[in-house]
């Protein structure tokens, strides 16, 4: 039984992400680090000395991007907690997740994500559908009748759906005609993880080819496919490939619970892969540090978690 910590994509951050969590010298000293190595653009530097100059920014994807990562990496540095099994993130996430398992440094992690911000908007626009109720792959031949891809699959009967611009609307009502519990069009503009981004991959791979690879503390499970990576070969392949291809989060999940981690930490913002887990029993417990109010606590849960189902 062990330990396994995953990183949240885009979607729950809101203005006051860098107030929600009482960061001590030790994430503080990351943030420094991070403004002192210039990895941000100017503007998203100026941003996170006062959100409240531009609230609804930190939605916009150049700036949520390397923010999100720079936040996550924070947590990371203010937690004591024993070495995880596994490391995974959902989308953006999972490049988080290779700076917390120490294969990539803090500042080639927000850089990336900048970079991967950038690279995605001008790659072209699209719409995303969240569906429910209905088989994936039946969603997805949906989708393609509509223009469109299968963009991540979250589990047998829940998925999220990449369209063409002006055709989501058509799309969902096909897809509730089908039996779709749910199809919610999402109020994003870029169809990640589709075909529509392919023009943003290789910017992406050449920057991450660029940076210095250590080898991680654990492996990290790639969104593609769930298989584990612990080789800077395998990470090269792996991670520019999820802009344009489909996330196997499903996936992700089963390999968590056949890994036998039965306790894993989501490092937010939200919460809602540790909950998916817990609803879908992949696991004994899951919580993400949202759900805490110190850094302390977080490490204490860990503990007594792994001490009660040990």
């Amino acid at each position: 039984m062990s330990l396994a910590v995953i990183c949240s994509g885009q979607g729950a951050q809101e203005p006051g992400l860098f107030a929600s969590f009482p960061f001590s010298a030790k994430g503080l000293a990351v943030k420094k680090r991070i403004l002192d190595a210039g990895c941000l653009e100017p503007a998203v530097a100026a941003w996170l000395e006062d959100p409240s100059a531009d609230p609804d920014a930190i939605f916009q994807n150049h700036f949520s991007q390397p923010l999100i990562s720079l936040w996550q990496l924070m947590v990371w540095a203010e937690l004591s907690l024993p070495v995880p099994h596994v490391f995974a993130g959902y989308s953006l996430g999972e490049l988080s997740a290779y700076g917390c398992a120490g294969a990539l440094k803090p500042e080639d992690v927000v850089r990336l994500a900048g970079i991967r911000a950038r690279a995605m908007d001008a790659a072209g626009a699209g719409e995303l559908i969240a569906v429910t109720g209905l088989e994936a792959g039946a969603a997805g031949e949906i989708a393609g009748r509509h223009a469109g891809y299968l963009a991540i699959v979250l589990g047998p009967d829940h998925c999220v759906l990449g369209v063409a611009p002006g055709k989501a609307a058509a799309a969902a009502d096909e897809l509730r005609a089908a039996g779709a519990g749910m199809a919610s069009i999402l109020s994003v503009s870029v169809p990640s993880h589709t075909p529509f981004l392919d023009a943003a991959v290789g910017p992406f791979r050449a920057a991450l080819a660029g940076v210095a690879w250590s080898a991680p503390a654990s492996p990290v499970l790639a969104g593609i496919d769930s298989s584990k990576v612990s080789s800077a070969t395998r990470m090269h392949e792996s991670l520019p490939e999820q802009i344009h291809r489909t996330v196997r989060w499903d996936l992700v999940q089963l390999r968590i619970k056949e890994e036998e981690c039965r306790i894993v930490l989501e490092l937010g913002p939200g919460s809602q892969l540790a909950h998916a887990l817990m609803g879908g029993r992949f696991v004994a417990d899951a919580r993400s540090t949202a759900e805490f109010r110190s850094a302390d606590g977080i490490s204490e849960w860990v503990q007594r978690s792994l001490e009660r189902f040990g």
